[in-house]
């Protein structure tokens, strides 16, 4: 009985053997000759071919060995003619769908074009170094965009103000893509120059981009705002504080850059009398500080948006003081040589006449009205002591009563 039990399990598995033997291993050896031997499969394709059916409709459709040859040899001559760039690219999709048609093609075109192959076979080794290529070629053109971004700050930070501010008020208007990345643009530049842009732009502009702002920018950027405004605050309270002194105490202070820079200067002198301007300017005998003083001033103006500019109405005080303080002079020197008594005559009958002689005047206005008696005491307070009191001598009591009051203000 257990011999028979034995013989009855050890039947399956004797099939199983022979299956093994005469049926699994003759086909999975006639699978590798077919897939390894061209004639071999080529013979099978033929034969099957011949079967009735969509078996036989299979096998027919399948290319030959030559029709395969001939489309490797036209992909060969067509990634040749490409661009090596282009050829890269559309090889590297057939390497990664198919290693073994990758090879092949390549064999085709080394043995038609070595020297270009290699360089194609370069850039698909570089392509291949790439974690992935989608990936990559995002972040190639996010590197980029934010390296032509950052272009555009410095670019935008480094030009001169008035030109950045002009491009800003410009862009805005035309370009709503521009405006909506300013406050980014803003945002990264230094803060020093991201607050003198903001200081001078648009009131309009300047309150978008603010809002826009992290709070954190925002309020830094509020403070040096408020800083800038302080400081402009002060340099006109000081042009008022001038405007009351002696022209020789605002030479000293303000007639040099020892105490204040030149753009502080200009702020205060836009900010003076023109008068006072002039009487201050026409003493200086240094035209490249007035010429550097100037150019202060049309550039503060420029960047407040001012179109007329007041140093027109300066340099016609100074020119008009000039002459007048030029011809004082001379004045002087001819009574210094006359003799006092017929000098007093001269001034008794100036210091009666108040009628204007000439007058400065800014937009059609009078600033300055010169008379005789202006003239006669200008002349008289550049004198010599000595010289003014002969004349005085010679001149009656209450006229040089009202003389000496004249002379004595400031």
């Amino acid at each position: 009985m257990e011999n028979l039990e034995l013989e009855k399990k050890k039947r399956p598995r004797k099939w199983l053997i022979l299956v093994t033997v005469f049926i699994i291993i003759p086909l999975a050896i006639l699978s590798l000759i077919y897939f390894n031997n061209v004639n071999f499969r080529s013979r099978v394709n033929n034969l099957l071919g011949k079967l009735p059916g969509v078996t036989g409709e299979y096998f027919r459709t399948i290319p030959t060995e030559e029709e395969r040859e001939d489309k490797k040899l036209f992909l060969a001559d067509y990634f040749l003619s490409l661009d090596p760039k282009i050829a890269a690219d559309k090889l590297y999709i057939v390497k990664k769908d198919d290693e073994r048609l990758y090879s092949e093609i390549v064999r085709l075109m080394n043995s038609k074009a070595p020297s270009k192959t290699e360089e194609i076979i370069k850039l698909i080794r570089n392509m291949e170094l790439r974690k992935d290529l989608l990936f990559s070629i995002h972040d190639e053109i996010q590197e980029e965009k934010r390296s032509q971004f950052m272009e555009e700050v410095n670019r935008l930070e480094s030009q001169d103000l008035l030109l950045t501010i002009n491009e800003i008020e410009n862009r805005i208007e035309m370009d709503s893509a521009f405006e909506e990345k300013l406050p980014d643009l803003i945002a990264l530049m230094d803060e020093s120059r991201a607050a003198d842009i903001l200081f001078y732009i648009d009131e309009g502009i300047k309150d978008g981009i603010l809002y826009s702002l992290s709070n954190d920018k925002k309020t830094s950027l509020e403070s040096k705002i408020s800083e800038k405004m302080i400081k402009q605050n002060n340099l006109i309270d000081l042009a008022a504080f001038y405007e009351l002194k002696p022209v020789e105490v605002a030479i000293e202070e303000i007639g040099n850059t020892e105490n204040y820079s030149v753009d502080e200067l200009a702020l205060i002198y836009k900010n003076l009398s023109v008068l006072k301007s002039g009487e201050i300017l026409s003493k200086l005998d240094d035209d490249d500080f007035i010429q550097d003083l100037f150019t202060s001033i049309r550039r503060i103006e420029d960047l407040m948006g001012e179109e007329a500019s007041i140093t027109n109405e300066i340099s016609k005080s100074i020119q008009f003081l000039t002459e007048y303080n030029r011809k004082i002079d001379d004045l002087v020197l001819v009574y210094e040589k006359m003799n006092p008594d017929r000098v007093a005559k001269i001034v008794e009958q100036m210091i009666d006449n108040n009628a204007t002689v000439t007058a400065l005047e800014i937009n059609s206005e009078p600033v300055l009205e010169i008379s005789d008696a202006s003239i006669a005491i200008d002349v008289l307070s550049r004198m010599k002591n000595k010289s003014v009191s002969n004349i005085m001598n010679y001149i009656s009591t209450d006229k040089a009563s009202r003389l000496t009051q004249l002379l004595a203000k400031p």
